[in-house]
């Protein structure tokens, strides 16, 4: 699953390995060792990833069931 970010952004949850809030910006910090940066705090990410998991949760069951999106 991902977390949305600004823009078109994102990142797999499976990716993180740790949020940490530094003033006004979140380090993603990644397995690979690679850093990201969001303006987003990390209650924010938790609620945009709960949020976007919710909806293709729904989105699923409803093609699931032969409708649109």
């Amino acid at each position: 699953m991902f977390i949305p970010l600004e823009g078109e952004g994102t990142v797999s949850i499976e990716r993180v390995v740790a949020l940490v809030r530094d003033e006004k910006e979140t380090a993603i910090f990644l397995r690979d060792g690679s850093l990201m940066a969001t303006g987003f705090k990390p209650g924010t990410l938790a609620k945009r990833y709960r949020t976007f998991s919710s909806e293709a949760r729904r989105n699923l069951k409803v093609l699931q069931q032969g409708g649109d999106l």
